[in-house]
């Protein structure tokens, strides 16, 4: 058996989330703890990246990290859709800035459009229901 050290007492307590290892980070999971502290009340919060806390935006809540990743992770894809959308517009930047909705919002519309979003089944269905 190995001898003990104090790295066993280390818990992840906040996450930078980047595509790849070398890519920027474009979002942040902070895990917090309330209520009784034997039986605590775990929520993430997730929040834009920006070097300093001041410059970053809440993105959402979640109750897991899986959740709080794939909120990170649709912010990241939200705002990529949202610039390309303006930049195709010939918006320039500053206009840009100026018309950029919150990052939890911009995480809402863009989960609510891959809803709507046809899949291949229903694109391949008749009225009627049966597909061609």
């Amino acid at each position: 058996m190995g001898a003990w050290h104090p790295v066993t007492n280390a818990q992840a307590n906040e996450w930078v989330l980047r595509q790849g290892t070398l890519g920027a980070p474009y979002a942040v999971v902070r895990r917090f703890a309330f209520g009784d502290p034997n039986r605590p009340d775990v929520w993430f919060r997730v929040v834009t990246w920006a070097p300093a806390s001041t410059g970053r935006e809440l993105i959402g809540w979640c109750r897991s990290l899986e959740a709080a990743a794939a909120a990170g992770w649709d912010y990241r894809c939200a705002e990529e859709s949202w610039r390309h959308h303006l930049a195709a517009k010939r918006v320039d930047a500053a206009a840009m800035a100026d018309q950029r909705p919150p990052a939890s919002e911009l995480v809402r519309f863009y989960r609510a459009a891959l809803r709507r979003r046809p899949t291949r089944s229903t694109m391949e269905r008749t009225p009627s229901g049966r597909r061609t």
